[in-house]
């Protein structure tokens, strides 16, 4: 269907048609080259490889305008009184991610110390093509980021921090900058174990975060792309549109990061053909999710109190 895998413009179609329907096709694929060309350009030029996190906030510009030209849903463009709250989360997460990071380093640099001795030498293969390594890079992180995500939906505890991730009334690039400094702590150390342990070389690294925030702002981008292939490959779009489905039992799928592949492996891959995602998303049933910043960071520790509130 359309919604699934997307479709090439039909004989016939008016010239503007056939444009937008090129462009539906292709946004996705050529920004993404874009985002690897600019970190190539970047790696070149000597600049050390956490330089390319300029290409994530130098292409949040280009989402946001693609949103206007080409929207999924011309609402979900509208301010629901969540803006200054996503637009908070922004920096506040940034910096919460960042020293979280740091707070790991000496772990994991501790954990692949003992890892490189217990093998006997490194334990990543550098000596396969870059490209290859930049694929098991791909492989082996989003395997650790599904299970993190997945256990966020399925351990009560867990799902108080996530379902501030969930709370939102649209779905849109900024919001997915949204979640809870309590997720912050079990994702990031979960989702930071393989490459950090394994020893990853920084030009990995450098692409791979390239790829995966590039991936990140389509993922929630109120955007109408096409996924076409890349259906099996990026958890992205409609994908995550139904990730997002204000009903728990289609929610709880889709759980990849980046990338749907582990979701097809493990039976969470949910992208129906015979209809859209759907425009309500949420949480139904917890309607009083309060929706300004400071009280989300409460609601963890009062989502009882929430759910009671929710069906007054």
């Amino acid at each position: 269907g359309r919604y699934a895998v997307g479709c090439l413009p039909a004989f016939g179609e008016e010239p503007g048609a056939t444009m937008r329907e090129i462009v539906r096709q292709l946004v996705f694929p050529l920004t993404l080259l874009a985002g690897l060309l600019a970190a190539r350009a970047i790696l070149a030029s000597g600049a050390p490889p956490e330089s390319v996190i300029v290409i994530w906030f130098g292409l949040m510009p280009w989402v946001a305008w693609l949103e206007r030209r080409l929207p999924r849903h011309a609402d979900w463009n509208t301010s629901q009184g969540d803006l200054l709250t996503d637009a908070i989360y922004l920096p506040v997460n940034l910096v919460v991610a960042g020293g979280l990071s740091a707070l790991w380093a000496g772990l994991y640099l501790r954990w692949a110390t003992q890892l490189q001795a217990a093998v006997g030498q490194e334990v990543w293969p550098i000596t396969i093509p870059l490209a290859g390594q930049v694929v098991l890079a791909c492989v082996t992180a989003e395997l650790f980021s599904y299970w993190a995500h997945r256990a966020m939906h399925e351990v009560p505890l867990l799902w108080r921090f996530h379902s501030v991730h969930h709370s939102p009334g649209r779905v849109y690039w900024l919001n997915a900058v949204r979640a809870h400094p309590g997720e912050h702590l079990f994702r990031g150390f979960i989702s930071g174990i393989p490459l950090a342990v394994l020893g990853a070389p920084p030009e990995v690294l450098a692409y791979w975060m390239v790829i995966s925030r590039v991936a990140g702002l389509f993922q929630h981008a109120n955007i109408e792309f096409a996924l076409g292939p890349f259906a099996w490959i990026f958890s992205i779009g409609e994908l995550h549109r139904w990730h997002h489905s204000a009903e728990r039992a289609e929610a709880d799928h889709n759980y990849g990061d980046t990338f749907i592949f582990w979701d097809a492996l493990f039976g969470t891959r949910y992208l129906p053909a015979d209809r859209p995602a759907p425009h309500a998303v949420g949480i139904r049933g917890l309607e009083a999710f309060p929706k300004d910043w400071w009280h989300q960071q409460l609601a963890p520790f009062r989502y009882h109190a929430i759910e009671r509130e929710s069906v007054r």
